[in-house]
Parts: C-alpha cells; sequence; structure tokens
C-alpha cells in the first residue's frame, strides 16, 4: 500500500492504487498527468519513495498496457470523466464503451473515473502533448464538439456507469470522482441511487462530490467499504444513516470547509442517527476526517454504542483540540479500540502525549504526530 497521499483536501492514492490493484492511466491526458505530478511531489518532499506508476515513460507504459490488455483484471482501468479528442469532447461513457470493446468487460474488476470536468482546461490541455508518441488505447472517430456544462460532467459519468453495468458484471471496486479538489463545487447533487441498484456485486464504492451523493436505496448487500470525499449535507447523512449495508465494515467521511466550525443542530442530529443507526452491523471501521467540529462529533460518538464495536477510529486532519482528546481519555468505550488515527491535531503537546500514553498503556495502536495541524 502506498502512503497516503494529500495533495489538498483530500487523498491521492486512488491514481496509484485502488481496490487492491495498481492503476493504469488507460487515457493519458495532461490532466490526469498533473495529478500523477502534484502526488509525486508530496511524497518527494517528505523524502518517501514515488512508486514508478506517477512517473511518465514511454517504455514502462507500454509494457504496463500491453500487460493490462492481456490480463484486464491485473489493474484498476483509470478513465477520464472528459477529454478532447480529434477535434471533440468524450465522455466517461464514451471511454467505458470502447473499454468494454477492447477488452471482456467481464475480466474488469475495478474502475476510476476522474481527471477534470472543465471542458475549456480539457481544450487547452490537448495542445500540450504529455509525452512523445505514446501508446494510445483508445483510439476512436470524434467525439461530439457539443460543449456539456462542466457541472454536468459528473452525474453524466455516474448515468454512463449505471447504463452500462451490464458490460462489467464482476466489477467489484470503483470511485467516481477523482477530480481536482478546486472542483469539487462543479460535482454536486449527484444521484448514485440508479448507479448502486444496478451493481449489486460492488464491493468498494468511493466518491468525491460536494454535499455528498444522494443515495436513496433501502440498502446494499455487497458494500464492504464506502468512502465519501467532500462534506456531506445532513439530508443525505440521514439517507446514509437509514441505508441498510450489513456487510459494511469501512465508512470513511472526508469533509471540507462546507461545515462551519461550530456544529449546528441539525448536523448534530445528523450524525446522531449514524452513529445510534443499526443498518451497519458490521461496521468496525469509521473514519471522520477533515472535519472541523470534531471535537463534537467525539462527544456524540462517546455517547453512542458504536465505539464498542469499533476496531479503528480515524480522527485525522481534523481541528481535534484538548476538550475533544479529554473526552476520547475519560470515555472508557475507545479503549477497545485496535487502532486510533489523530494525526495533523490541534491538540497541545502535553495533551498529545497523555493520549498517546494512555491508549498505548491500554494496548491501543495510537498515533498522535503532526501536532498543530503540520501538514
Amino acid at each position: 500500500m502506498t502512503t497516503e497521499i494529500v495533495v489538498s483536501d483530500f487523498p491521492r492514492n486512488h491514481i496509484v492504487e485502488f481496490g487492491g490493484l495498481p492503476v493504469l492511466d488507460a487515457v493519458p491526458s495532461r490532466g490526469s498527468r498533473d495529478l500523477r505530478e502534484n502526488a509525486a511531489e508530496v511524497l518527494e518532499r517528505r523524502g518517501e519513495p514515488v512508486p514508478a506508476a506517477l512517473v511518465p515513460g514511454e517504455g514502462p507504459d507500454a509494457a504496463r498496457l500491453r500487460a493490462a490488455l492481456d490480463d484486464p483484471g491485473s489493474v484498476a482501468w483509470w478513465l477520464p470523466l472528459v477529454s478532447w479528442e480529434d477535434g471533440g469532447f468524450r465522455y466517461a461513457g464514451d471511454h467505458l464503451r470502447e473499454l468494454a470493446r477492447r477488452v471482456d468487460g467481464a475480466d474488469v474488476v475495478a474502475l476510476v473515473l476522474g481527471g477534470t470536468v472543465d471542458h475549456r482546461r480539457v481544450e487547452d490541455d490537448a495542445g500540450r502533448p504529455v509525452a512523445e508518441a505514446r501508446p494510445q488505447v483508445f483510439v476512436d472517430p470524434p467525439g461530439n464538439p457539443y460543449i456539456d456544462d462542466d457541472a454536468a460532467v459528473l452525474s453524466g459519468a455516474v448515468e454512463a456507469m449505471t447504463e452500462l453495468a451490464g458490460e462489467f458484471p464482476n466489477l467489484r471496486a470503483l470511485f467516481v470522482g477523482e477530480i481536482d479538489d478546486a472542483q469539487i463545487h462543479l460535482a454536486s447533487g449527484v444521484d448514485v441511487t440508479p448507479l448502486l441498484a444496478a451493481l449489486p456485486g460492488l464491493t468498494e464504492f468511493e466518491m468525491c462530490a460536494e454535499g455528498g451523493p444522494e443515495i436513496g436505496i433501502r440498502g446494499h448487500d455487497g458494500l464492504r467499504r464506502l468512502a465519501l470525499n467532500g462534506a456531506v449535507h445532513t439530508d443525505a447523512l440521514h439517507r446514509l444513516a437509514a441505508c441498510r449495508m450489513p456487510a459494511l465494515e469501512r465508512l470513511e467521511l472526508w469533509s471540507s470547509e462546507e461545515f462551519s466550525d461550530a456544529q449546528d443542530p441539525d448536523e448534530r442530529a445528523a450524525f446522531d442517527a449514524l452513529f445510534h443507526g443499526d443498518a451497519h452491523p458490521r461496521l468496525r471501521h469509521l473514519g471522520l476526517r477533515d472535519f472541523t467540529f470534531v471535537d463534537a462529533m467525539v462527544g456524540q460518538l462517546a455517547g453512542s454504542p458504536l465505539p464498542s464495536r469499533l476496531e479503528g477510529l480515524d480522527l485525522s486532519r481534523g481541528a481535534l483540540t484538548d476538550p475533544g482528546a479529554r473526552i476520547l481519555l475519560d470515555a472508557g468505550a475507545f479503549r477497545g479500540l485496535a487502532r486510533l488515527d489523530l494525526r495533523y491535531h490541534y491538540m497541545t503537546d502535553e495533551m498529545a502525549e497523555r493520549v498517546r500514553a494512555a491508549f498505548t498503556g491500554a494496548g491501543v495502536e495510537v498515533d498522535v504526530r503532526h501536532g498543530r495541524r503540520r501538514r
């Protein structure tokens, strides 16, 4: 597993690895290369090794491509939400159809749809070649020159994936919206209800969308991991709390600055519904990351039955301060965790050491590095 790559607000590991598989950039573009270069810079600044997948090279790229075409289930296929080719725009649906033509869709087990939703940027990027004579998997007639609204790109990708779900009957892992953080405002109000219904065999689903996706289904029997990147609105949280997912083991929510510094009553009620609900009986790992009101959420968690079921709790990159840490120390339920991740916090050094010593003494693997939110 590659070390966590967080360029700005959200993780970027999905350009290297997803669904337990290496990611193949099947349609190289300036946008996809920019994502990789930014991730490589983060790792270089940390003095950590840069995975080969982040370093473009004609020889290695061609070799990875040939291997993937021979064994489509050996990689997670990374396809653009929108691209510019032969004088026209092509969308996720175009690339999904082409993938189903070039390989047996039944062999594809993991997909990532990402890049950018900005049409002007895509068109401009086309004027800047990524590399000389790079091998291309997808050579198709010119795309439709009609320019969709940027805000419709992500919902269009979801609709296309829903329509083409039958082409990928063994799909197990899907990420929709691997985009730049700055574009998340263009990805909102996306209804994934039909998509999840069309993919009953899905075990891992991740999405980046402002306000969180609309999840209107009554349940999904297969999902084991669900991750939502972007502030999840209260109504979406209530629907998530009510959505029965009996196999769900990992739930991860990444916030952004949509949430105010103080938790309002509607937000509190929504998280109470999530923490006290019984729709996810196998949940063992909970991530509440990059939240400003994490102290309040710790208090809510302490008063709920959920901590006693959890093995892992991740509150990293949030505004955890000493009051929230005191709740962690005083509530006995948290001592039953196997792992507690508090990296990038706002605790004082003294409190961080108290937390480290107390939980380590209780047999909990605790991480309190990077205090005062040093990235």
